[in-house]
């Protein structure tokens, strides 16, 4: 009985100088790691800047699929977040700097321990060539895991490494996946909506509309407004030489509604119109080639665009509802003149739930 009591205070003993030992181990760590990717540097810092998207490759424990991801509303640029939660703890990283297709830095919150990470892109030659920067301090109990692993510095090293690969990996599916179907002539049934206008430069488009989408739902809910759709862009013009576009970012509603002669959210309606549908699946870099088919398929079917509407593009499914670019859904609708042959219009009367689904239900 004695023995098992010297052996019961020997295994405390042990325990508490452990304790002991570990937590007057450094906590701060400090971790350097590149790769070049055969990726563009834009591609690169959009889909970093993406808080949807770290779920995808960044290292948080063995298995990603077992931590429960939470996005602020506006997923990019400054102030924007990602949290999670798992076995290896619970934390939250923000955005608080970016500078375009240059750097982001982030702060990350890990069970109270606090670190910041740099992401730094150089245009080399091959592609583009992603510096990470991680530094800061662990908590204890992170600090008792990574003491068993090797240290903190090279724990932190090692998921760098890997995260960097899997960054590369995925940046390659990610943005190379991708098809466009041509859906034919249909009807585009029409709703009220919300929009907010802006100029913006090609080269910022998906960040502006990523941007804008956000405030309006966040004006639909603080003013109790029933949103009836999917949101979507009208483009008012495109100046290809100059690279600028003039868009309405919109988001369908069910009633109409006034708002303030000095907000700039307004209401407005959009009517039904004949328009050909093309569906593009995958990332935004890819809407040329999907506008263009549209237009092809449209003068080798002899259908006339009628140049008097905007193209409109609707975000069927998007990062809004938490999927990665490979999984996007967007519908692209040109409007097309109206023939007199009744006889083509009755083609299209099929596809009109189709199209009322698609815009006008939630």
């Amino acid at each position: 009985m004695k023995i098992l009591k010297y052996l019961f205070l020997l295994l405390l003993l042990l325990s508490i100088g452990g304790i002991v030992f570990i937590s007057t181990q450094k906590s701060n760590f400090f971790a350097v790691k590149s790769i070049i990717i055969k990726t563009q540097k834009p591609a690169v810092y959009n889909y970093i800047n993406e808080n949807t998207n770290y779920k995808d490759w960044f290292v948080f424990n063995k298995n990603n699929s077992l931590i429960d991801f939470k996005y602020s509303i506006n997923s990019i640029g400054v102030g924007s977040y990602y949290s999670w939660s798992g076995s290896d703890g619970e934390g939250k990283t923000t955005i608080y700097f970016t500078k375009e297709n240059d750097s982001i830095v982030q702060k990350t919150n890990l069970d109270g321990a606090l670190s910041e990470t740099i992401w730094e892109l150089k245009d080399t030659v091959g592609g583009t060539k992603v510096t990470c920067i991680i530094k800061g301090e662990m908590s204890f109990s992170n600090k008792l895991q990574t003491f068993l692993n090797g240290g903190a510095t090279k724990v932190v090293e090692r998921n760098l490494e890997q995260s960097l690969k899997n960054l590369d990996r995925s940046l390659d599916y990610q943005l190379n996946t991708y098809s466009v179907l041509s859906n034919g002539v249909v009807y585009k049934k029409g709703c009220y909506y919300l929009k907010q206008t802006i100029n913006t430069k090609l080269s910022k488009l998906n960040y502006n509309i990523k941007i804008l989408i956000p405030r309006l739902i966040k004006f639909s809910t603080q003013n109790k407004i029933v949103i009836s759709g999917k949101p979507f862009v009208i483009y008012n013009s495109i100046d290809e030489s100059n690279k600028v576009s003039n868009i309405s970012v919109c988001l369908p509603i069910k009633s109409r509604i006034f708002t303030s002669s000095v907000s700039d959210i307004i209401c407005n309606e959009l009517e039904s119109y004949k328009s050909f549908k093309t569906t593009l699946n995958g990332d935004y870099s890819h809407r040329k080639l999907a506008w263009k088919k549209a237009k092809d398929f449209m003068n080798n079917n002899k259908e006339t665009i009628d140049q008097s509407m905007p193209i409109i593009e609707i975000y069927n499914k998007s990062s809004l509802d938490g999927l990665s670019p490979s999984k996007w859904q967007t519908s692209i609708y040109l409007a097309v003149q109206s023939k007199s042959n009744s006889n083509a219009e009755a083609t299209t009367t099929n596809n009109d739930n189709l199209e009322t689904t698609e815009l006008v239900e939630k």
